[in-house]
């Protein structure tokens, strides 16, 4: 797996879970770091050398820090195969795409970062969009937590596109609680409007019935295999964002996951128009996977 440093002063949330999945999976880790100072690209400024060695000192100082982070990490103790690497670069998603790509790496963990910059994409909006591999987005909000996966289906449509995805979210989900021991868990947000709720136009209560009925054959046909009761099951009504964190919040679960697609954010499949709040608000890990 591939763990994306933050950056020196910041809680190292991504490395702490990429360790701890590690001692579960036995996998391997590269801990990398990026760094970059516009000032090494300023031609018309500074001479080769003058850019070269600015480059040269920062990488210098970065290497040495990510390998007195990453023994601190790992507390003295012998653990798996970590290798720590240290990348000049300013395009850390088209980097990580790359990478991932080549050598077939099987996971990406980052913490998860928030803008409300208008005019700048954040970095984990880059990654969900370019990144072939699930990519783990740890959060610092994360309370203490049960021994619980939640799984976010989307079960708005019924075509076979949106149901491969749901396949994935489960089976992705399932991997994670096998090796941390936790408890699977599903959800399908039923998304109704606030506003004829208030108004008592709708029965949410009806509608939510209706809603589950309609669906129930389609979601047997995902959930079986993964042997998810009925009880573990649940059918929240509201905002998509809002009520998966709400419900994860409630079940106190260490990980959500969620199926994202390959064209951009706002059409994710799973979590909708309310990505930026799912991953904003969040309380827990969650893990986006890609069909």
């Amino acid at each position: 797996m591939l763990v994306i440093m933050d950056k020196p002063k910041h809680p190292q949330t991504a490395l702490k879970r990429a360790l701890a999945l590690q001692d579960a999976t036995a996998a391997r880790v590269e801990a990398v770091s990026f760094c970059w100072h516009p000032m090494a690209a300023a031609l018309d400024v500074l001479e080769v050398e003058q850019r070269r060695a600015i480059r040269d000192a920062l990488l210098k100082k970065r290497k040495a820090w990510l390998r007195q982070c990453v023994d601190d990490a790992q507390g003295g103790k012998a653990g798996g195969e970590i290798t720590r690497k240290a990348v000049w670069t300013d395009d850390i998603a088209g980097w990580t795409t790359r990478a991932v790509e080549k050598r077939g790496i099987d996971l990406v963990v980052k913490s998860v970062h928030y803008s409300r910059t208008l005019l700048h994409t954040p970095l984990d909006w880059q990654l969900l969009r370019s990144c072939t591999a699930p990519v783990l987005l740890t959060s610092a909000r994360r309370r203490k937590t049960a021994k619980v996966v939640l799984a976010a289906l989307d079960l708005s449509r019924l075509d076979r596109a949106h149901q491969h995805l749901n396949g994935m979210v489960l089976a992705s989900a399932q991997a994670f609680a096998e090796r941390t021991g936790a408890e699977l868990h599903c959800a399908y947000v039923i998304e109704l409007s606030e506003v004829l709720r208030d108004l008592d136009v709708i029965d949410a209560r009806q509608a939510r019935k209706k809603a589950v009925a309609t669906v129930s054959e389609a979601l047997e046909g995902l959930v079986a295999p993964y042997g998810i009761a009925k009880s573990r099951r649940h059918f929240p009504i509201g905002k998509v964002g809002q009520s998966l964190q709400f419900l994860a919040s409630k079940l106190k679960a260490e990980l959500l996951v969620v199926g994202t697609a390959a064209h951009p954010i706002r059409q994710t499949l799973g979590i909708g128009n309310s990505a930026e709040r799912v991953l904003s608000r969040a309380a827990c890990d969650v893990l986006a996977v890609r069909p």
